[in-house]
């Protein structure tokens, strides 16, 4: 008994200690909602409706917690860590392939003066610009990047969006009047692509912009848009939105060249295949011989303060082409509304509906969602 007391005393010293030295949070948001879905005539489903209770990753952020840990090394020199792990709200289990931190696992300093290295599983540029182009921050039926599923080849998107690499570097430098600049390199392991990245923020009271630009380095052969060693899933993305107060504009805009699902990279097809996105997207589509490779696809939206809730429409539309120049287009509508129950508890509902050539092939023609999110 003794014995168990000194051990207990020992490691209860040093866990004061430890939070004596750093600054640690826990913090989470579970997401789960209600959902209609009414699929096109040609999909898997044909035609029929499907109703589900769902977690937020359907359509938006997803349910998770997390440890932030940051420690002030003196001088302007601070330490951090960020872990964070998802989980389906419906059933508990977790995402992210099951991976304990698959959300986020990173380790940092940063300098007040000279900025920020982070090392680790991080966002990928597109994924935090895209958070710029929507009224609700890559969540909801008016999100970007909500794929449209078909299940016999995978999920389209609309915006590219695999969110998080992995083994990453990157270099967070200091805000100069309001400008902001990344840089971010994942060297590749396996047969998993080397990705470098740059982006750019500006951020001016009610006015804030986004820029950026993402490639890989194939690590094998892709047939029909290149071989070993050369650049694919070339991916630029610009957003941003203003607050006029009374309302709030946003849009935005990708182009992606050289796509291919086919080499481990910034999009994958299954996840399980070991690339850095974690997006099951494919790129053959209905109607178009030989599979995309290149998208084009804007988003614009405006979202409007109504007492202690919002109204929220945007519309997406996305042009996909393959090597001989064909195209399918796929687009979709958005309203939505929220409620504050309180700082930390919100109610929402909303709509959307698909257009486009690839309308009538997907299981998310219609959608309806009523759902309750809770952060804390």
């Amino acid at each position: 008994m003794k014995k168990i007391l000194i051990v207990l005393g020992t490691v209860g010293a040093f866990t004061d200690v430890a939070l004596a030295q750093s600054n640690v949070t826990l913090y989470g948001l579970v997401d789960l909602s209600y959902q209609h879905l009414s699929s096109g005539d040609s999909s898997p489903l044909a035609g029929q409706s499907l109703n589900r209770l769902a977690d937020g990753s359907a359509f938006g952020p997803g349910s998770r917690w997390g440890l932030r840990v940051q420690e002030d090394l003196g001088n302007g020199l601070k330490a951090n860590v960020v872990l964070e792990s998802g989980f389906a709200g419906d059933t508990g289990v977790s995402a992210n392939g099951g991976r304990l931190f698959g959300r986020q696992a990173f380790i940092s300093l940063a300098s007040a003066t000279l900025g920020e290295i982070r090392l680790g599983r991080q966002y990928a540029f597109h994924d935090e610009v895209t958070v710029l182009n929507n009224p609700y921050g890559n969540s909801l039926v008016t999100n970007p990047a909500a794929v449209a599923n078909t299940f016999a080849t995978g999920s389209i998107p609309l915006f590219i969006d695999a969110p998080r690499i992995d083994n990453t570097v990157q270099y967070i430098s200091p805000t100069f009047y309001g400008l902001r600049l990344q840089a971010m390199v994942a060297a590749g392991e396996g047969l998993v692509d080397r990705y470098q990245g740059l982006k750019g923020t500006f951020a001016n009271g009610p006015l804030n912009l986004a820029l950026s630009y993402e490639q890989s380095k194939a690590r094998v052969a892709t047939p029909g848009v290149g071989a070993a060693g050369d650049a694919v899933n070339k991916i630029w993305e610009v957003g941003g939105n203003y607050d006029f107060g009374r309302f709030k504009l946003l849009g935005g805009y990708q182009n992606g060249k050289d796509l291919t699902t086919g080499s481990a990279g910034i999009i994958t097809a299954p996840a399980t295949s070991g690339g850095i996105g974690t997006q099951i997207a494919t790129l053959t589509l209905p109607g178009l011989a030989g599979p995309a490779t290149r998208l084009k696809a804007y988003t614009v939206g405006a979202l409007m303060p109504v007492g202690a809730g919002t109204v929220a429409l945007n519309y997406t539309r996305t042009k996909f082409e393959n090597a001989a120049g064909s195209n399918r287009t796929l687009g979709r509508i958005g309203l939505v509304g929220t409620y504050s129950l309180s700082k930390l508890t919100t109610v929402y509902t909303g709509i959307g509906v698909s257009n486009g050539d690839l309308k009538d092939f997907i299981n998310e023609k219609r959608v309806f969602q009523l759902g309750l999110r809770k952060t804390f």
